[in-house]
C-alpha cells in the first residue's frame, strides 16, 4: 500500500498545485476534473499501481518533488476536514453563514499550513544542504 508514501505525497503537492488557481478563479467544471483525477491516481496507489506522471515527476525533478511533498498533506487534510464541517453541518442545521464561516476559516488554515509547510522545508533542505539537484 502506497498510499502514505512519498509518491501519495507528490500526488497531493501536485493536485494542490495544479487545482487552487482553477479553484479560486470559479472554473468549477476543470476543477472537478482535477479532483477527480486526484482521487483515480490515490485508488491507483492504494492498490500499489505508481501512476507514471508521478514516477517522471518524482524522477526528473527532484528538486521540485522535495516542495511538493512538503504541501502533499494539505489535499488530504483539507478533504477529510471538508466532509467532517460537511457531515456535522448536516447533523446539527447551521445556519448557511456559520458554514460559510468554517469553509473559509478552513481554507485559510490551508494556506498558512502551506505556507508554513514551504518555510520548514527550505530551512530544512539548507541546513541538513539535501543534495537535491
Amino acid at each position: 500500500m502506497k498510499l502514505w508514501s512519498k509518491e501519495a505525497l507528490v500526488l497531493g503537492g501536485i493536485y494542490g498545485v495544479l487545482d487552487t488557481p482553477f479553484s479560486l478563479l470559479g472554473f468549477e467544471l476543470i476543477s472537478d476534473v482535477v479532483f477527480l483525477l486526484f482521487i483515480v491516481c490515490a485508488i491507483m496507489l492504494l492498490v500499489n499501481k505508481t501512476p507514471k506522471f508521478i514516477s517522471f515527476v518524482m524522477n526528473k525533478y527532484p528538486k521540485t518533488t522535495y516542495y511538493l511533498a512538503a504541501i502533499g498533506w494539505i489535499p488530504y487534510f483539507m478533504i477529510i476536514i471538508g466532509f467532517a464541517m460537511m457531515g456535522s453541518y448536516l447533523i446539527f442545521g447551521y445556519a448557511d453563514g456559520v458554514l460559510g464561516y468554517l469553509l473559509f476559516g478552513l481554507a485559510v488554515l490551508a494556506l498558512l499550513s502551506a505556507i508554513i509547510s514551504l518555510i520548514v522545508a527550505y530551512i530544512k533542505a539548507q541546513k541538513t544542504k539535501v543534495n537535491l539537484s
